[in-house]
């Protein structure tokens, strides 16, 4: 027999060990079996190999739903785990340290866990992280603690550099080097060791890894290699044009890697074929009946079909259904990327029966509607298949779909921030996933304010703009308190509200209503945004006039707008309702006749900015810049603004 302590069982066999005899490569051992009169060629990718006992085909016929008769190669791969290796209880918890991005994350699971964030948080280096440490562990031979394994070896590496996937270094074999540590932590259903630690340092020639693994009992099911603990989805970029059959161990190796653009068919035909101890085709066109039904889910009306005769086809025969009426049938090269990638998803679940999914933001190529979808197929689809599913993604739509048991863990510079579930569902639903502030904005029309920030682009980039469609509108101090102090987002907001002709003691106190740390009020200088863009320095600045011209325009435009008297009478009851609910408020009437009437003082920005633009028109100006709201250069419109913003995010930034 041969010594499987001193081979890779996914090395290729070149030579059989007698001419009458073959070598089947199990997924934990090899075993010769004899076969008569049968010549032995290595390079063959479709070996029709009896099985074990000798006794079955490793090729099995298949009839389709259409008579027309297919063959594929059955898998061939007999489960020759321990009653230990079998066993396995659900995860509550999983710790990755020291992988790229990753510091140091524990992550609770449920059977869904969804992992939010900024880009560059580390949630993609959590999953490769998970998934590089389960399929190293699955080298380490059963009665081993540690393995050397060459990148060569390795089914699954990520990166082209492997050893620079240290957080903030470089692998090393030395013992007292840091090692990325990836930490197992199942729930207590004995009194053996709950967890499993699997630690990854460089081998001393460079050229791969050291795995080591603590944990007593626990470590067991993670050694051996019939069951993927882990699937990898990264994405699917697209579909090869051609698949040949592909041999267990290739097949295994490239679905491992989490490239499925190459393998997507064999993964189909596997899952279609008939196992190893099935009697009949039957178990797996029932899978392939399952796959539809759960990509049906996702995508209504579509239906996958696959087929391979191995008499005359050299390519693998995948086709694709669409229409209510599974009318139209087409290669599945030609399905678009996000049913590719649905497809991918479920045929892994079905034909690997992961204990652990892996998927990296699976939004990216799906519409909102399908991306809700997905989330409650996979949130129903897990337990049927025993999988705990952990994902990432920036949709706010998946993070709604999702149920209230699943958990939900935001990710930032490397860390945990939070796994308040309600706040994360609120931050994604209004884009401040990835920003340093939230910016609530009392207006609907958002065109002026976002012309404003564009002023700062590198302070712009870190603000997300929530409209409120009104000052009643605007988040009062205590629900920013549950949200900033609570949630602990460690998150700040900036609440804009319209001068609407306030007294400068006004604005004061109305911003002195909001004591929660992290609250930056801004109040604007005019009655509103648009009153920046009146300003008599502004119109100079953009139409290079007189100041005195600025102004006669403005007093102009003043006189043009209607019932001014009742809109200033008007916002002044407000502004005494928010600021003086005992009295003591100034008297509207006279601030008005103090004022003159109607002038730019007393009328609405957004009012004046209108009947401006007829204005300049007329005087022979392009009226356009001043309704797109053109900032010329070396001109800043609100600096306040800018300080304001700088100090709520807590970083000065220069602008080139």
């Amino acid at each position: 027999m041969i010594n499987s302590d001193n081979v890779d069982v996914e090395d290729v066999v070149t030579t059989p060990p007698e001419e009458s005899s073959v070598v089947i490569a199990t997924e934990d051992s090899y075993e010769i079996v004899k076969r008569a009169d049968v010549a032995f060629d290595p390079l063959s990718q479709n070996h029709d190999l009896p099985v074990k006992d000798g006794t079955t085909s490793a090729s099995e016929r298949l009839v389709g739903t259409d008579g027309v008769s297919v063959s594929s190669p059955s898998i061939g791969i007999s489960d020759t785990r321990s009653a230990r290796a079998r066993k396995w209880s659900p995860l509550e918890s999983i710790t990755v340290r020291g992988f790229k991005a990753a510091n140091e994350a524990t992550i609770p699971l449920d059977r869904l866990t969804i992992l939010v964030g900024p880009n560059g948080c580390g949630k993609s280096s959590v999953l490769q992280a998970i998934h590089w440490a389960a399929r190293a562990a699955s080298y380490v031979l059963p009665r081993n603690t540690k393995e050397v394994i060459s990148f060569e070896r390795l089914d699954y590496v990520p990166s082209s550099d492997p050893l620079t996937t240290l957080h903030k270094g470089e692998l090393r074999s030395d013992a007292a080097s840091k090692p990325v540590e990836v930490v197992f932590s199942h729930s207590a259903g004995n009194e053996e060791a709950v967890e499993a630690t699997i630690r990854i340092r460089g081998a001393r020639n460079r050229g791969g890894i050291s795995v080591y693994m603590d944990g007593g009992g626990a470590v067991t099911p993670y050694k051996q290699r019939y069951q993927f603990i882990t699937t990898y989805i990264p994405g699917l970029a697209g579909l090869s044009e051609k698949e040949s059959i592909l041999a267990q161990p290739t097949l295994r190796r490239q679905a491992a890697s989490g490239d499925a653009g190459g393998v997507l068919r064999n993964i189909l035909l596997n899952l279609r074929s008939r196992r190893e101890g099935e009697a009949d085709e039957t178990p797996g066109l029932n899978r392939l009946a399952k796959l539809n039904q759960l990509v049906q889910q996702v995508h209504p009306g579509i239906q996958i079909d696959v087929a391979f005769d191995e008499r005359e086809d050299y390519h693998i025969f995948a086709t694709i259904r669409t229409g209510e009426s599974f009318g139209e049938t087409r290669p599945l090269e030609t399905a678009a990327t996000g049913v590719l990638q649905v497809i991918q998803i479920f045929a892994y679940l079905i034909l690997f029966e992961p204990k652990i999914m892996l998927i990296d933001e699976p939004d990216a190529h799906l519409h909102p509607d399908k991306q809700e979808r997905l989330i409650e197929a996979l949130e129903r689809a897990a337990p049927a298949y025993d999988t705990q599913i952990i994902l990432t993604t920036h949709s706010p739509h998946i993070v709604r779909a999702a149920s209230a048991a699943a958990k939900l863990v935001w990710m930032k510079d490397g860390n945990i921030e939070t796994e308040d579930d309600e706040a994360i569902r609120r931050l994604l639903g209004w884009g401040g996933l990835d920003k340093g502030a939230l910016f609530f904005v009392e207006d609907e029309d958002d065109k002026p304010l976002r012309a404003v920030l564009r002023q700062w682009p590198d302070l712009a980039r870190q603000v997300a703009v929530c409209r409120c469609f009104g000052i009643e509108n605007l988040p009062r101090d205590k629900f920013l308190q549950g949200l900033l102090v609570d949630g602990e987002l460690k998150l700040r907001a900036l609440l804009h509200r319209d001068g609407d002709f306030m007294t400068t003691e006004e604005a004061q106190l109305w911003c002195q209503k909001f004591k929660t740390p992290g609250v930056f009020p801004w109040v604007t200088a005019g009655s509103d945004i648009e009153a920046y863009f009146c300003q008599v320095d502004y119109l100079c600045a953009l139409y290079d006039v007189t100041p005195e011209e600025a102004e006669d325009w403005r007093l102009q435009a003043a006189r043009k707008v209607g019932k001014a008297r009742d809109a200033f009478l008007e916002k002044r009851k407000k502004v005494v309702q928010a600021v003086w609910p005992n009295g003591g408020s100034p008297n509207a009437d006279a601030m008005w006749a103090e004022a003159g009437g109607p002038s730019p003082a007393t009328v609405k920005g957004k009012l004046l900015h209108r009947a401006l633009k007829t204005i300049v028109k007329e005087a022979g100006h392009d009226d356009t810049q001043l309704n797109a709201y053109k900032i010329p250069s070396g001109y800043t419109v609100a600096p306040e603004l800018k300080e304001l913003i700088q100090e709520a995010i807590g970083s000065v930034v220069t602008t080139v």
